[in-house]
C-alpha cells in the first residue's frame, strides 16, 4: 500500500465511512497519493536541509518577526521539519503553541468530524527534536501532541503555520483528509496570519478544491516564499 493509501485507510477506519465516488474527492485522493510517493523518495539529508531552509525563510516574514505567539505543528515523518523554526522562535522570546486534537483520537466513539484542533503552549526545552521534548507524547495516528497543557485562546495566536499534503500557487490547500485544519481555519475567533509550509515538491500548479476549502495568503517552502496578491500568486525565489 502506498503512503497515501495508508493515510486514506486510517481516515476511513476512524470515520467508519468509505470514500464517496465523487470526482473532486477522487481527484483529491489521487493527488494525495502522488504527493506521498514524491515525499517518500526524499532522503534524510534533504529532509534535514529543508527544515533548516524553511526556518530561514519564515524568519524573513514580517508577520513572523512581529508575532508574540506562533502556532506550529509537530511534524510527522513525511512532513517538513518545523523543529528548527520552533527553536528559533524560542530564541527570540516568542511563545510557541502546537495543535492538540480534542476529544482524543483514541476515543473511538467520536468521528473525525466531531473533533477539533485546540492550541496549547509548548514549553521551551533543549531537545534534539519534537519527539524528544519531555512534554510531547505520540497520540493516535502517530500525531505528536502535548497532552497535559491547558488550552490557549485562539484569539491569542498571531501566526499559524498550516501543514498541507499539497498546495497550489493560488493558495488552495489540500490537507490529508481529516478536515482538522479546515475546521480550525474557519473559526471566527482566529485572526492570525496563516502560512502554509511544506517541501517544494508539495507546491503544484493546481489542486482540486471544494466550496468549503479556504485559500491561504502565504506559502513558504524550503525553496521559496509565495504570497497571494489581487491577481494571484507572487514569488520570492531562493
Amino acid at each position: 500500500m502506498t503512503p497515501g493509501g495508508a493515510a486514506d485507510e486510517a481516515i476511513r477506519g476512524a470515520t467508519g465511512v468509505a470514500m464517496m465516488p465523487d470526482p473532486i474527492l477522487q481527484a483529491k485522493a489521487n493527488t494525495r497519493r502522488a504527493v506521498s510517493v514524491a515525499l517518500a523518495a526524499l532522503g534524510p539529508e534533504r529532509r534535514r536541509s529543508a527544515g533548516l531552509a524553511l526556518a530561514r525563510r519564515l524568519e524573513e516574514l514580517e508577520c513572523v518577526c512581529c508575532a508574540r505567539t506562533l502556532m506550529a505543528f509537530l511534524s510527522l515523518p513525511m512532513e517538513i521539519d518545523t523543529w528548527p523554526f520552533i527553536r528559533w522562535a524560542w530564541s527570540e522570546g516568542k511563545r510557541v503553541a502546537v495543535p492538540r486534537i480534542e476529544p482524543p483520537l483514541s476515543d473511538a466513539d467520536r468521528a473525525l468530524v466531531a473533533r477539533r484542533i485546540v492550541p496549547v503552549l509548548l514549553p521551551s526545552a533543549d531537545a534534539a527534536g519534537a519527539a524528544a521534548h519531555p512534554a510531547v507524547r505520540p497520540g493516535a495516528l502517530s500525531i505528536l501532541e502535548v497532552p497535559d497543557a491547558p488550552p490557549l485562546a485562539v484569539a491569542e495566536l498571531d501566526v499559524v503555520l498550516v501543514p498541507c499534503q499539497a498546495v497550489d500557487r493560488r493558495g488552495n490547500r489540500l490537507g490529508k483528509g481529516g478536515g482538522f485544519y479546515d475546521r480550525f481555519l474557519a473559526r471566527t475567533d482566529l485572526r492570525a496570519d496563516l502560512v502554509v509550509v511544506g517541501f517544494r515538491e508539495q507546491v503544484l500548479d493546481a489542486v482540486p478544491v471544494t466550496e468549503t476549502d479556504r485559500p491561504v495568503p502565504t506559502i513558504v517552502t524550503d525553496a521559496e516564499i509565495v504570497t497571494m496578491g489581487a491577481t494571484g500568486g507572487g514569488r520570492r525565489p531562493a
